[in-house]
C-alpha cells in the first residue's frame, strides 16, 4: 500500500489490475484532504497483469492467499474509519476482504464501493454477508456488467443499497471522473462518526 496524505478516514482502493495503481492515487488530488487515498499494490506475479477480465479476473478473485495477505496488511491502518473502493475484479476481491474484516473484527466499513463489476458468486442463501452500505458504480451501457447483475449486490449486504449509473460502457471512471469522486466525497461525508466529525470542523475553523 501506499499513502498520500494522513487525514480523517481512509480510502482504500482496489485496482482491477496491478499495473493501474497510480490512477487510484491520483484521486487524492480530487478529493479534500481530509481522505486519505490508499491503493492496494498486487504482486506482479499474482497473474493480474493485463487489467482485463477473464482468467485472470479469476486470478484475483479466487485468490484466498492474497485475501490473507491484504487483511493482514489492514492492521496498521485501521487507526481511522476506512472505506474500500474495489473495480472489475477488484471489486470482488475488496467485497472478500471486507468480509473478512466484518466477521472476524466486527468493524463494518463506512462503504464498499464496487465499480464495474456484477455481483456474480453462488452466495444468495442465508443472511448477507456484510452490514455495511454498498454503492454499486456501473455504466449504463457496458456489456460486461448489465444493470441487473450490478443490482445483485443489494444482495450482499444488510445495510443501504445505491446504485449510481453513468453514461457511456467501461470508461466512466475517466468520462466521468469528477462525478465519481463527488459520489465517493458525499458518500464518505454524509457517514462521519461524530469524533471525526468534531476534527474535521476543527479543521475548518483553523485549529
Amino acid at each position: 500500500m501506499q499513502t498520500e496524505t494522513p487525514s480523517s478516514f481512509r480510502l482504500i482502493c482496489f485496482p482491477e489490475s496491478a499495473h493501474s495503481t497510480a490512477y487510484y492515487l491520483s484521486l487524492s488530488e480530487l478529493l479534500l484532504p481530509t481522505v486519505e487515498v490508499l491503493a492496494i499494490q498486487y504482486p506482479l506475479h499474482s497473474g493480474v497483469e493485463d487489467g482485463e477480465d477473464g482468467e485472470d479476473g479469476e486470478r484475483l478473485t479466487g485468490s484466498p492467499e492474497l485475501v490473507d495477505r491484504i487483511f493482514g496488511a489492514l492492521g496498521e491502518w485501521m487507526d481511522r474509519p476506512i472505506a474500500f473502493f474495489g473495480h472489475r475484479a477488484g471489486a470482488d476481491l475488496a467485497y472478500r476482504v471486507a468480509e473478512r474484516l466484518e466477521r472476524e473484527t466486527g468493524t463494518p466499513l463506512l462503504t464498499l464501493f464496487v465499480s464495474g463489476r456484477t455481483a456474480h458468486w453462488d452466495m444468495d442463501l442465508g443472511p448477507p454477508a456484510l452490514g455495511c452500505r454498498i454503492v454499486a458504480l456501473a455504466g449504463e451501457g457496458d456489456p460486461k456488467a448489465p444493470l441487473r447483475g450490478v443490482r445483485a449486490w443489494r444482495r450482499r449486504t444488510s445495510g443501504r443499497f445505491d446504485l449510481e449509473v453513468f453514461p457511456g460502457s467501461r470508461g466512466y471512471l475517466d468520462s466521468s471522473r469528477r462525478e465519481v469522486v463527488n459520489l465517493v466525497h458525499d458518500q464518505l461525508l454524509s457517514q462521519v462518526p461524530v469524533d471525526a466529525e468534531w476534527e474535521l470542523g476543527a479543521e475548518d475553523k483553523g485549529a
